[in-house]
C-alpha cells in the first residue's frame, strides 16, 4: 500500500537532520519488505532487542501511537536497514525493513485475522498525510510519534504473524470476543488452530496479580502481626519494595475474588494468635469503600485468559469457574474491565490515588483493587500499584524454576501454513525474529533490562522450546523444566510439570 508522504522532521531541521542521523531511515522512505505483526504488548521488548542486532547500526527507528490512552502501547513500528549477512537465506541484500506492530485490543488481533485471511483489521502507517502535514513528527533521537486519529493513518491489512502470551486456542468460549475493529470473526476452535496456524513455543512470560498500593500496605501491615513479615518492612522505605517484604496472596483466595465470591475486603479475616480482624482494620484510612475492586481486562487479552486459566480452569474443563464480569457497586465486587494494559496500570493506580486518569474510577473512589499485569513494568515505582507473591513465592525466575512460583504462561508466535501466508524474504524474517527472540540469552538480557526492586521477573525459556535445564540455575540463560507442553504440544490448560527428560530444581 502507497501512501502520500511528507517528512516534517526533514523539513524542519534541514541539513543539521541530515548530517546527524545519516543512516536512519525517515518516514517517507519506501521499504523493501513490510511485516505486520499483531497480539500482545510485552513482545515488543523482544522485538526491539533483536532488532537492535540485526539491523545495520544507526539506521533503527521506532515509532509510537500518539493516543492519549494508549501512551504509546496501540500501535508501534520499527524502521532499519536489516544486516543481511546476520539472516541466512535472505535474498535481498541489506533490505529496508519496516516492522508495524499492532497491540490495540489484545492478544486476538493476531490469531483471528489469521484463521479468517478474508477479513482485515487496521494497522498504523508512518508516513501518511492527510491535509498535507505529515503522520509522524520527531520525538527525539530516532523516535517517532504518529497520529491514528484521521482518515488514513490507519490502514487496513492482515497480519503476517501473531503474537500471544498465551497458546491461540485457549481464545475460546470465556476468552471469545466476537469483533475486532467492528469485524466479526467465528470462534476458533483448537482443531483449526492446528489445521491452520504455524505455533511456536516463545517461552514463558511471568504474570502476576498485582494490586493496589493501599492494599499492598494493608496487607503488609497484617502480615507483619501475623509474624509472616519482618516489622522493618513497614519503617524501612527501601526495604518495603523488597522480595523479603513482599505480602502474599494465596491462589485459593485469588481464584474466589477473580470468581467474584468476595464482595467486600471486610469479609477477609487476619488471623494472629487467638486475635482475629478484618483486613480492612489495616492501613484503615486509605479507602472509602470497603468493597472489592477488580481490574480484569477485555476478552481476547491474554492477562485475563491467564488468569481464566490458572486461576479459575476455564476454558480448560466443564467445571471451571466463569471469571466475574458484572459489577455489584451495593455489595460489590465492584468490576471494570480496561482494554489495553497502560490503562490497566491507571485503573490500579486510581482507585489508590482517588483518580480518574484511567476513567474507570469516575467517582474518584479510593478502594482497595486487584488486577492482572505481566511483570515488566513499573519498575520505578512510579504509579501506585504493586507486585504481590502468590503462596508466598514471589514472581522471579528463580522462583520459576524452582517450580515454587507457577502461575507463567507459555507464549506462541503463529502464522498461516497456506496462502494468503508469509514466503520467500518475509518468511525468513518471520521465523529469524520468532526464533531469536525466545532464546535463553535474549531473556537473560531482557530481564537484567527491566530493573525490579524484588528481582529478575518477565521472561524464562522452557525445556518445552528445546533448550536443556541448567544446574545450578543460570539467571543470564534462564530455563525451567517446567512447562505447559510437557509431552511437547502447547496448551496452558495444562498445570506446569516437568518436560520429558529434564531434571527439575528444587
Amino acid at each position: 500500500m502507497k501512501l502520500r508522504v511528507m517528512n516534517s522532521a526533514i523539513v524542519s531541521g534541514g541539513l543539521s537532520f541530515i548530517s546527524a542521523t545519516a543512516l536512519a531511515l525517515p518516514p517517507s522512505d519506501t521499504p523493501d519488505i513490510t511485516i505486520r505483526i499483531a497480539g500482545s504488548t510485552i513482545q515488543d521488548n523482544n522485538f526491539k532487542k533483536v532488532l537492535d542486532d540485526l539491523c545495520k547500526s544507526g539506521t533503527l527507528d521506532t515509532y509510537k501511537d500518539a493516543d492519549a490512552a494508549g501512551k504509546g502501547t496501540y500501535y508501534k513500528a520499527f524502521f532499519c536497514q536489516i544486516d543481511s549477512s546476520k539472516v541466512p537465506g535472505l535474498n535481498l541484500k541489506d533490505p529496508k525493513v519496516l516492522l508495524l506492530k499492532r497491540n490495540r485490543s489484545g492478544a486476538i488481533t493476531g490469531i483471528y485475522p489469521l484463521l479468517e485471511p478474508e477479513k482485515t483489521i487496521n494497522f498504523m502507517g508512518i508516513n501518511n498525510s492527510p491535509g498535507g502535514e505529515a503522520q509522524c513528527t520527531s520525538a527525539g533521537s530516532q523516535s517517532w510519534t504518529c497520529r491514528t486519529d484521521r482518515p488514513g493513518d490507519q490502514f487496513k491489512t492482515l497480519p503476517d504473524m501473531g503474537v500471544s502470551d498465551i497458546d491461540p486456542q485457549i481464545f475460546r468460549d470465556i476468552n471469545y470476543n466476537p469483533t475486532i475493529d467492528g469485524i466479526s470473526f467465528n470462534q476458533p476452535t483448537p482443531a483449526s488452530v492446528a489445521a491452520t496456524l504455524t505455533v511456536k513455543n516463545a517461552g514463558a512470560v511471568l504474570q502476576n496479580t498485582p494490586v493496589s498500593k493501599n492494599l499492598r500496605d494493608a496487607l503488609q501491615e497484617a502480615q507483619v502481626a501475623q509474624g509472616k513479615l519482618d516489622a522493618q518492612c513497614l519503617t524501612d522505605a527501601n526495604l518495603r519494595e523488597t522480595e523479603a517484604c513482599m505480602p502474599s496472596l494465596s491462589k485459593g483466595l485469588l481464584t474466589s475474588l477473580f470468581a467474584g465470591r468476595i464482595g467486600k475486603w471486610s469479609d477477609v479475616k487476619v488471623e494472629f494468635g487467638t486475635t482475629s480482624k478484618p483486613l480492612t482494620d489495616f492501613n484503615s484510612g486509605s479507602f472509602s469503600t470497603p468493597l472489592v475492586h477488580i481490574c480484569r481486562r477485555n476478552k481476547g487479552a491474554s492477562t485475563q485468559a491467564a488468569i481464566n486459566a490458572y486461576f479459575l480452569n476455564t476454558p480448560c474443563a466443564a467445571t471451571g469457574s466463569v471469571p466475574v464480569e458484572v459489577s455489584n457497586p451495593i455489595a460489590g465486587p465492584v468490576v471494570v474491565t480496561p482494554t489495553q494494559v497502560t490503562v490497566e496500570e491507571n485503573c490500579l493506580a486510581d482507585f489508590n490515588d482517588g483518580t480518574n486518569n484511567g476513567t474507570y474510577n469516575p467517582n474518584t473512589a479510593k478502594a482497595w483493587a486487584v488486577g492482572m499485569l505481566t511483570t515488566e513494568r513499573n519498575g520505578n515505582l512510579a504509579l501506585a500499584y504493586r507486585y504481590i507473591k502468590i503462596d508466598g513465592a514471589a514472581p522471579t525466575v528463580e522462583e520459576v524454576a524452582a517450580g515454587h512460583y507457577q502461575y507463567f504462561s507459555e507464549a506462541a508466535y503463529a502464522w498461516r501454513r497456506n496462502a494468503p501466508a508469509p514466503t520467500g524474504d518475509t518468511l525468513t524474517l518471520i521465523q529469524k525474529i520468532a526464533t531469536d527472540a525466545t532464546t535463553p540469552s535474549m531473556f537473560g538480557q531482557l530481564n537484567a533490562a527491566i530493573a525490579q526492586p524484588w528481582g529478575k521477573g518477565s521472561f524464562i525459556a522452557v525445556a518445552a522450546q528445546g533448550y536443556s535445564v541448567t544446574h545450578p540455575f543460570d539467571p543470564n540463560n534462564p530455563v525451567t523444566a517446567y512447562t505447559h507442553a510437557p509431552t511437547g504440544s502447547l496448551d496452558n490448560c495444562t498445570y506446569p510439570q516437568v518436560a520429558e527428560g529434564q531434571t527439575p530444581n528444587l
